[in-house]
């Protein structure tokens, strides 16, 4: 394990500079590496720096799970992301970079699965048309060249380990727990390696440790039991080693527990999330790096699986809820780690919320904009899901706030985008 971290360090320190007009986008109104001071989170100069962020996604996988991998098909939304950071066949990485400038954000959530770090094989030529640069490269070697490309343009970047197969998450998939589909030891070694990778670049801000622990078909996730199923200890590990050993810079962000039970009525089934916290808080062996996470959408709920048909339950799911019910749940759920003063006292990160571009459901709308009215009222971290996404003929039902078509076109959240307003109010928060 020494002498991967040792190759991991070599390799940031080889790592070439951003592009020259990536630089020339350069923020240099901050500074890294960051750390906290109570519930904020701020900058190597003391600043406050607020995650105004969104997720990238890609690297974590597309796929579905069945059918013909190289099928588009057989892919989350017919988006086949080849493994890598989506959009790279259909725009330059400058201009995608580019575009999260455009959308008003200071930073990237990176998702990675583990398979990524240990596939030797290169991409094809077809997932990097718009890159000719990055032909023959490896699916880390892009996703590097993705890093440097966002820190050298002055973006934050948070490295998430989304799943451990590169499948699309989340069912019951093989990516339910950080060591549903490999050991803990596996877990910590590969975290410990893609830490050390970036030591040296201190734009690379965040370890976000795994997505959405949940259930598998047998066993719930807990916080705190000292089994292996224990969350709280997996993290506080990991945690722990990253800043013992690998990058004693980087913010260690901690999702709660996402889904507990059978989403059975009559059963017990629940989205714990940040809940046991206010009873067992982390203590990292550096205090000033912890960051709690939470998701929220609205088509799921407290003790909603986000499930229609089979698997759904009576429970309110979120957009269910009036405005004053949500907050209220909120608060319950997540925000209040926020307190001052309190033994649980840490920043907080929505690391993944969002709606539909052609959602029509008037309850799926109206909980987009009481949730974003809350987060710019708190004054809240947060990050879209997702940031890219594909469109034709300029007419997409995707999430993404900038998406492309197979000959490269763009539309945007400000191309008659019913989000637009929200997003912006979000943004200028």
């Amino acid at each position: 394990m020494i002498a991967r971290v040792l190759v991991a360090v070599l390799a940031a320190s080889l790592l070439v500079p951003a592009t020259a007009a990536a630089s020339e986008r350069a923020d240099a109104s901050w500074t890294g590496p960051l750390h906290t001071e109570g519930s904020r989170i701020v900058d190597a100069d003391g600043n406050d720096f607020q995650l105004k962020s969104g997720n990238w996604h890609g690297a974590s996988g597309t796929w579905n799970g069945s059918g013909d991998v190289d099928d588009p098909a057989n892919h989350h939304d017919g988006e086949h992301s080849h493994g890598i950071p989506l959009g790279l066949d259909r725009a330059s990485m400058d201009d995608i970079v580019g575009s999260f400038h455009e959308l008003g954000i200071n930073s990237i959530r990176l998702p990675f699965s583990n398979d990524m770090i240990d596939d030797e094989a290169t991409v094809p030529d077809e997932a990097v048309t718009a890159n000719p640069e990055l032909r023959g490269k490896t699916r880390l070697e892009i996703y590097d060249a993705a890093v440097r490309a966002l820190t050298g343009s002055g973006l934050a970047v948070i490295l998430n380990n989304h799943t451990g197969t590169s499948r699309w998450c989340c069912g019951v998939d093989g990516n339910e727990r950080w060591n549903s589909s490999q050991s803990d030891q596996e877990w910590e070694d590969d975290w410990a390696f893609m830490a050390a990778r970036y030591a040296d670049n201190e734009r690379v801000v965040g370890a976000d440790l795994y997505n959405e622990v949940r259930r598998d078909v047998f066993d719930d996730p807990n916080w705190g039991l000292g089994d292996e199923h224990d969350w709280f200890a997996a993290s506080q590990r990991a945690g722990d080693r990253i800043l013992n050993e690998a990058n004693p810079n980087l913010l260690i962000i901690i999702e709660g527990i996402n889904w507990t039970g059978l989403p059975v009525e009559g059963l017990p089934h629940e989205r714990p999330t940040l809940e046991p916290v206010r009873e067992l808080p982390q203590q990292l062996v550096k205090p000033d790096k912890l960051v709690y996470s939470a998701h929220f959408y609205g088509y799921t709920g407290p003790n909603h699986s986000g499930a229609t048909g089979t698997g759904e339950t009576h429970d309110p799911r979120y957009q269910d809820m009036s405005r004053e019910e949500l907050y209220d749940v909120l608060r319950r759920q997540a925000f209040f780690v926020t307190e001052d003063g309190k033994p649980y006292t840490a920043p907080l990160w929505i690391s993944e919320f969002g709606v539909g571009r052609g959602e029509q459901d008037a309850k799926a709308r109206e909980w987009f904009e009481n949730f974003t009215d809350f987060l710019v009222a708190e004054h809240a971290n947060f990050a879209y899901w997702p940031l890219v996404g594909w469109q034709e003929g300029g007419e997409s039902d995707g999430w993404g706030l900038v998406q492309w078509d197979s000959a490269g076109d763009r539309i945007s959240v400000d191309d008659g985008d019913w989000r637009a307003d929200t997003w912006h109010r979000l943004t200028a928060g």
